[in-house]
């Protein structure tokens, strides 16, 4: 099966999820300090990223890609703040309810 989804995009959110380390800053209101840190490791993304790579993902999968590559995208063109991105992302594609 076909995501739809550009192979180049696909390495995007691998980049983005992975390997790249972000400004998070998502709880500075609450008193946590920024950081710049990689996201914190998720066996559902990585289940998730299972399923796509071998071809049985699911709807969730597929939402899931396009709130990343949204939020990627922003980051890249906005800056590297991770609250600002993630807000935009949630609005056009809401992350699935994942869970570890």
């Amino acid at each position: 099966m076909h995501t739809g989804i550009k192979r180049e995009n696909i390495q995007k959110v691998k980049d983005h999820l992975f390997y790249n380390a972000h400004l998070l800053d998502r709880y500075v209101d609450l008193g946590e300090p920024a950081l710049i840190a990689h996201f914190d490791s998720s066996s559902t993304i990585a289940q998730s990223g299972e399923r796509l790579r071998t071809g049985t993902f699911t709807r969730a999968d597929l939402q899931l890609l396009r709130h990343e590559a949204a939020e990627a995208n922003r980051m890249r063109s906005w800056g590297p703040g991770y609250n600002q991105a993630h807000t935009a992302a949630q609005k056009r594609y809401p992350a699935p309810n994942l869970k570890d």
